[in-house]
């Protein structure tokens, strides 16, 4: 398959309904959570108002002087009590992962182990006074009562919610995917978790793919035939055909899972989901989604408006040394390709001469990437008498924090691609579009433009996809700092 054939046009083509999945797994994954931290709460607040009603009293005259106020402590008996109380067991739950979908089987250990954290270590010094007996009977009940109302609340509400399960696969929207003989074995009982209608399947043939992009574009058109939104892999795949379905998937935005067998043993952590008593690998890892990308916008719209307030002497000064030390504009507005392949207006400070553009075909043969589909002068002639400070100091890279703003761009992630470089790429280069560009990102704080290989910059934006965390971005940020002051491997 040759870089540049429509196989990356029908690529794009799906990313719209790749995002439009990405929504949809976030609000159900929003929504369900949201149900099971107000059935938390109502169920909390229930179980010690049911208590606060008994006749604790009895236990006070055992425990001694203290007594009263280790049953004050240890159920409510104020509204202001009761939700300080209920707050403080919510945040014990949470912490303790009591609202992860993917791993609900531990959830009756975490709920105690939050109970625990929550009810019995404020209490520690008391329960060990006078009248331990009364003290650790009251206690052991509070635990007792709280606990079985949690646990049998979980179990019903689960069952209730089970069509908005994040973990849920719709038959009608898997494909099966793999040799014909695995697929024809490949039941699947119409009472599952995947519902009464019929499983789509793609029978892959021994000399799948056949390295021309017609053969892709039968699993692309299957993809969106069928608007699958999870792809179960069975049998064995050859090398190329499971990197293929692999970037299939990541353009579409389905997930992808697997029929157990020793191969995936190899695997980096993989992760199993229970399908009817029958263990499927989780081998997609879909980038951002649900809280993490409430935290990461939240990171990105803290971060730009601060930045903006904090850097603003230096945006006008710069804007001012932009306007007097050379002919054209101060901002430099360009189009480049972001999240899914959609193209937006980016925007940074004028760095070159204003016809910069037009000399572009002149000095392709200097690009200090060779081949690669990026370009980059180790001394560019049309730079300005500023543009090489602003350059190497990365100030002309600030407006983009408007960008940040508008949603285009994020403060950490891949480097935007010029469309030019777009219509070069390989097939696993897409996955720089899984995320949105950012104005810094892991290649940056790397290196920057003395990382040569494209190849090694998309494995470092491709680890960063698969691993990210809150703490990533923030590390990168600081790591930024130091790297934007050395001016190293920037040109």
């Amino acid at each position: 398959m040759t870089a540049g054939s429509p196989i990356h046009l029908t690529r794009l083509e799906l990313r719209p309904r790749a995002l439009a999945l990405q929504r949809r797994r976030f609000w159900r994954e929003l929504s369900y959570g949201a149900v099971l931290v107000l059935a938390d709460v109502i169920t909390l607040s229930a179980v010690f108002s049911l208590l606060g009603m008994l006749p604790t009293d009895a236990f006070v005259p055992s425990m001694g002087d203290a007594g009263e106020s280790f049953v004050r402590g240890l159920i409510p008996q104020t509204a202001l009590a009761l939700i300080r109380r209920v707050t403080s067991l919510f945040f014990c739950l949470f912490v303790t992962g009591s609202y992860t979908h993917t791993e609900r089987q531990a959830h009756p250990a975490r709920m105690a182990a939050a109970l625990l954290l929550g009810l019995v270590l404020p209490r520690w010094v008391e329960i060990w006074q006078s009248a331990l007996p009364a003290r650790w009977l009251l206690l052991g009940f509070v635990l007792a009562a709280t606990w079985l109302a949690l646990v049998l609340q979980r179990r019903l509400l689960v069952a209730a919610l089970a069509p908005m399960d994040p973990r849920r696969l719709e038959r009608a929207r898997t494909l099966i995917v793999g040799p014909a003989d695995d697929v024809q074995s490949m039941s699947l009982p119409k009472d599952d978790a995947l519902g009464a209608a019929p499983t789509p399947t793609f029978v892959l043939s021994d000399s799948w793919p056949d390295g021309t992009a017609e053969s892709m574009r039968e699993l692309y058109s299957a993809l969106a035939e069928w608007d699958a939104d999870a792809i179960v892999l069975v049998g064995a795949l050859s090398d190329a055909a499971l990197q293929a379905v692999m970037i299939a998937a990541s353009s579409a935005g389905a997930s992808v899972y697997a029929t157990r067998r020793a191969a995936f043993r190899q695997l980096d952590e993989p992760s199993f989901v229970l399908r009817r008593a029958e263990p499927i690998a989780v081998l997609s890892r879909p980038a951002l989604v649900g809280s993490q990308l409430v935290l990461k916008r939240f990171l990105d719209l803290f971060g730009a408006i601060a930045g903006l307030a904090v850097l603003s002497p230096v945006l006008i000064a710069v804007s001012i040394a932009v306007r007097v030390t050379s002919r054209g504009p101060v901002f430099f507005r360009q189009v480049r390709v972001g999240l899914g392949g959609d193209p937006f207006v980016m925007m940074k400070f004028r760095t070159m001469v204003d016809d910069a553009e037009l000399q572009l075909a002149e000095l392709q043969q200097a690009n200090v990437y060779s081949t690669e589909p990026l370009f980059k002068l180790a001394n560019d002639p049309r730079m300005t008498s500023i543009g090489l400070f602003l350059r190497k100091s990365s100030l002309d890279e600030l407006p983009q924090l408007l960008n940040v703003l508008r949603g285009e761009m994020s403060l950490v992630g891949p480097r935007p691609a010029l469309p030019s470089e777009v219509r070069r790429y390989e097939q696993h280069h897409f996955v720089r579009f899984e995320v949105l560009p950012g104005i810094t990102g892991p290649w940056q704080v790397s290196g920057r433009n003395a990382i040569t290989s494209f190849e090694d910059v998309v494995q470092l934006e491709s680890s960063y996809i698969r691993g990210w965390t809150v703490w990533r971005d923030l590390t990168i940020l600081a790591r930024t700092v130091p790297a934007v002051l050395s001016m190293k491997g920037a040109f």
